[in-house]
């Protein structure tokens, strides 16, 4: 048992070392997860429920065709006179008193085509097509919301690797100022250029420069899982990302007005949530014409025979009106509860849009704050750099201490961290606009300037 389970630990521990490595561009990330993502199959699902009961409604307009066969024994005088007209096979002794008292064992096979259609419904049928008809678009509606949400998390998430490999470089840069930063002041100290307090903190700057190395490797450990999520990414499949520039994302100079108009008109859940109301409508229809004239055509053809064949052939064709008097009111109770949840939709509909306008707004205004602070810290990024070279200057002539260089080159880090944070919330923030204003797609990807 122990070698089995020793032989069992070796093999996973095999599989995990050599497990499937793909490579993924944003567009690959994006259709890939159009594919495996759990919500876009529960999309797809939601399609195919919308399709059938379509067809379901199709259905109901169809004629109703069956085939049947019945074998009967009986000594029933009544099913005895019946067997033998239903064959065409009376005769005169067949009304004699003792034939109809005592007409022995009768047996007959009846064979029957049967044909039920109905050619009017009282609008019924009609508009339990139109509800289906919406049922379907509704579905299409919730599919591509549920898409661009899922577009929306997979663009976030590539772009926070972007972004984690951009910080991963930034701090080993660091580290490997303060490695020469280390070695240079104790070079020093050994000569009694410098006191010792020096050497104390060029070794304390470079420990916090490792430590947030460390940090920016499991950023990138936890960016690349986050995008595996995203994705649906199975367990068995490891995520890579080519190296790639840093997105630059323009910025769209549309007004928030523009926006909340867009949103209101092209968002998929909108237009999901208005077909929803339009198909209950027409539920709520068919239910009351249920109650109105109804006309059904019949037809049916039969063989009567001993034996399961075709003989003495019999076929009735007629048509049924029906009107319903009373049914417990339970059409017109139906049609009241339908109405009831067309108007907890309307509801839903007033909700959802004031929710788009917040949305909107959240992410436009997010957007230009990420745009300000992109600006303000690339501007800082410049300053950095010039106070870094003025301070290494200043150092090297002996002007100041090693402590203003480790700060200068500190606030250097802090302000490329700031940028790097600034940019990727302004693509993020760009992806999310763009999906709350219902215009993302794969198609608009290369017009988010993000690296597809």
């Amino acid at each position: 048992m122990k070698r089995l389970a020793v032989a069992l630990g070796i093999a996973a521990l095999f599989m995990a070392a050599h497990a499937v490595a793909r490579s993924f561009t944003l567009a690959q990330a994006v259709d890939f997860a159009l594919t495996h993502n759990s919500m876009a199959r529960l999309a797809k699902a939601r399609g195919a429920t919308a399709r059938a009961e379509l067809r379901l409604a199709r259905d109901q307009g169809l004629p109703d065709v069956g085939v049947s066969y019945g074998y009967l024994f009986s000594n029933n005088p009544l099913e005895a006179l019946s067997a033998e007209l239903e064959r065409r096979q009376v005769s005169a002794t067949a009304f004699t008193p003792n034939t109809l008292n005592q007409p022995g064992i009768t047996k007959l096979g009846t064979t029957t085509l049967s044909l039920s259609w109905p050619l009017y419904t009282g609008g019924a049928i009609h508009e339990a097509l139109r509800a289906g008809r919406y049922g379907r678009k509704a579905a299409q509606g919730a599919a591509r919301r549920i898409r661009q949400t899922i577009m929306a998390q997979v663009i976030q998430a590539y772009e926070g690797v972007l972004v984690a490999r951009a910080a991963l470089t930034v701090a080993h840069k660091a580290v490997m100022a303060a490695r020469r930063h280390a070695r240079t002041a104790r070079y020093l100290y050994a000569r009694g250029r410098i006191v010792r307090s020096d050497t104390l903190s060029a070794d304390v700057n470079l420990g916090a420069n490792e430590g947030m190395l460390a940090e920016a490797r499991g950023n990138v450990r936890i960016a690349m899982d986050n995008l595996a999520t995203a994705m649906g990414a199975p367990a068995g499949l490891a995520i890579t990302v080519p190296r790639v520039p840093l997105p630059v994302v323009p910025i769209p100079h549309h007004d928030l007005i523009t926006f909340y108009r867009q949103a209101l008109t092209d968002r998929p859940d909108i237009k999901s949530l208005r077909a929803e109301i339009a198909a209950m409508r027409a539920r709520a229809q068919a239910a009351r014409d249920r109650s109105s004239f109804q006309v059904r055509l019949t037809a049916q053809s039969q063989w009567f025979s001993e034996i399961p064949n075709l003989r003495h052939n019999a076929w009735t064709v007629g048509a049924v009106i029906s009107k319903s008097l009373y049914d417990g009111h339970r059409n017109r109770d139906r049609a009241d509860v339908l109405e009831q949840q067309v108007a907890e939709l309307e509801a839903r509909l007033a909700g959802l849009r004031a929710r788009i306008r917040n949305h909107v707004a959240r992410a436009f205004d997010n957007m230009r704050t990420a745009m300000t602070q992109y600006r303000i810290a690339n501007a800082n990024v410049v300053r950095a750099r010039q106070a870094v070279a003025v301070t290494q200057v200043r150092y090297g002539e002996g002007r100041t201490i090693l402590l203003s260089l480790l700060n200068a080159e500190h606030g250097l880090v802090q302000a490329r961290e700031a940028r790097l944070t600034a940019l990727y919330a302004l693509a993020a923030n760009r992806a999310a606009l763009a999906a709350a204003c219902g215009s993302l797609s794969r198609r608009t990807l290369a017009s988010l300037g993000i690296a597809s």
